[in-house]
């Protein structure tokens, strides 16, 4: 049973067609129709509720993680994800294929949706500290101030914002506060290393700011909000990018060592809310995109559930059957559609026999040509379709342990620290108790370059089809990725300007101070 943050949109937009830019483009409306002013949002406790609950909105109502999953299709271009090319869903396939044209809709809804995000954020941070709550709203349930996690929020999720855009497309504008009139809208591409920068602070004000917990009664107080430990979490990810390794393995550290009672769930299945029976923000669980069937969307009478069931799904699952499903598939050595003449390093191939997470996170469905493949299980609900109610999950305390791993072993060699932590993935992935030695346990034994093979390996089986494959790629560098995506699956079309997306054409249009990637 749900019973947490339901998000309350307090910006809408139109939706936008799959990887077309046409479209409307309201840039960052201060007023939006049919709901108070921001001037008169942000004068009470309740305002500023709403207005936080807005940005988390704002990751849900767009096509980020939901209609077009724009974000979620960044990992076609992975050696993960492959489309069905039977499934009349050529847009993704430009992705997978490295096709992507600068005029394109998918990457001007991640800038687009992302933008928007940071722009209630800046609201937020900038306005709250004004407000004066009533003495009964000054701390929450765990005597954090409202005042401090409100911000918190909002700095975790324009850190957040930045991180993906940064990632995505290199250099991006920086905006850390409220635009207010027409001539701050146009600025140009700040550098990767200042967008880091403050993305690194945001992770470290939010993670002061931001209590360890919630009581999950009352406005303000439900589950599904970021806490510190999410934010310390991202903040590892971010220092591993840069691949700051120090920092990286200590802030990992700091929260695999939380005192809040996150911790790894015993049972991998127990993540995933169809694979577990309906249960979401579990101890494992540092942050998840909400979602409910039952909740209410930007009308505030729309289901808002997600569509990843219709993405993933069978085309014999929704009534009448349906070719455009099956699109969200794991690469297979040996599967019939989409592979080119010698393909190989297929991410069922990465699983040894007796991991159980390869049941868990795929099955054999019928594709959109009829054919018998492997498709993407752990996010599939039958029959839901674009109505699902299964949250998301961005980081879990699983992720720490292997940022732990890797940063270790890439400051020298592992210690006995990072190969518990990998055997204690293992043992639960061969459905083994954590704590106890066993047979799928590594060796005691490890040099830097079998450790870093194995940790690779290990991520790519624990955080399969969750958003995290096509950045890992981009971090083990452009050599890896050319044997991973050229040599091994044949996609000559990739090469080292494909590390970037481009910036949607419309973008460059409307602002003359981008400039556009090289290669688009």
């Amino acid at each position: 049973m749900k019973n947490i943050l339901n998000y309350k949109t307090v910006i809408s937009c139109a939706a936008f067609i799959l990887f077309t830019a046409s479209g409307c483009k309201k840039v960052l409306n201060p007023e939006p129709i049919g709901t108070q002013t921001v001037d008169a949002n942000f004068t009470t406790f309740n305002g500023a509720v709403t207005a936080v609950n807005g940005i988390y909105a704002q990751l849900t109502n767009g096509n980020l993680y939901r209609g077009g999953n724009q974000l979620i299709a960044v990992d076609y271009a992975s050696d993960d994800v492959l489309d069905d090319p039977q499934a009349v869903s050529a847009g993704y396939s430009a992705v997978d294929y490295f096709e992507l044209p600068a005029n394109n809709g998918m990457t001007f809804s991640i800038w687009d949706d992302f933008y928007r995000l940071i722009y209630r954020s800046n609201l937020v941070i900038d306005r709250v500290p004004a407000i004066n709550f009533p003495t009964a709203f000054l701390t929450n349930g765990t005597g954090t101030s409202f005042k401090s996690q409100f911000i918190g929020e909002a700095q975790f999720l324009r850190a957040f914002a930045y991180f993906n855009l940064v990632r995505l497309f290199g250099d991006v504008p920086l905006r850390t506060a409220e635009i207010k009139s027409a001539t701050e809208i146009n600025i140009p591409r700040a550098k990767v290393a200042d967008i880091y920068a403050q993305i690194e602070k945001d992770l470290t004000d939010a993670a002061v700011n931001l209590p360890g917990s919630y009581t999950n009664s009352g406005n303000g107080n439900e589950r599904g909000r970021v806490t510190k430990w999410a934010a310390l979490g991202m903040l590892a990810d971010v220092y591993l990018t840069q691949k700051k390794y120090t920092e990286a393995k200590a802030t990992a550290l700091r929260v695999i060592q939380n005192t809040n009672g996150f911790r790894l769930n015993t049972a991998y299945k127990d993540n995933f809310f169809p694979l577990n029976g309906g249960n979401e923000n579990t101890q494992e669980s540092l942050f998840e995109i909400q979602f409910s069937s039952t909740g209410f969307g930007p009308t505030g009478t729309a289901p808002q559930g997600q569509g990843f069931s219709g993405l993933m799904g069978p085309t014999t699952d929704i009534v009448g059957g349906n070719p455009a499903l099956a699109r969200y598939r794991p690469t297979d050595n040996v599967s019939l559609i989409g592979n080119e003449p010698g393909f190989t390093g297929g991410l069922i191939q990465e699983y040894e026999t007796g991991d159980i997470r390869l049941t868990d996170n795929f099955a054999i469905g019928r594709a959109g040509n009829g054919a018998m493949i492997y498709l993407t299980k752990k996010f599939y609900e039958v029959g839901r379709g674009s109505t699902g109610n299964g949250n998301y999950p961005v980081y879990r305390m699983a992720e720490m342990y292997l940022i732990y791993a890797e940063a270790t072993n890439e400051l020298g060699a592992p210690d006995v620290q990072a190969i518990d932590y990998i055997n204690q993935l293992r043992r639960r992935g061969f459905g083994l108790p954590l704590n106890v030695v066993a047979a799928s346990d590594i060796a005691a034994v490890q040099t830097q370059t079998s450790f870093r093979t194995i940790v690779r390996s290990e991520r790519r089986k624990e955080l399969a089809m969750e958003n995290k494959r096509w950045f890992d790629m981009l971090r083990y560098g452009f050599a890896f990725m050319q044997d991973a995506l050229v040599t091994k699956q044949k996609r000559i079309r990739f090469d080292q300007n494909k590390m970037l997306f481009p910036i949607a054409a419309v973008e460059i249009i409307q602002n003359p101070l981008l400039t556009q990637n090289p290669g688009y």
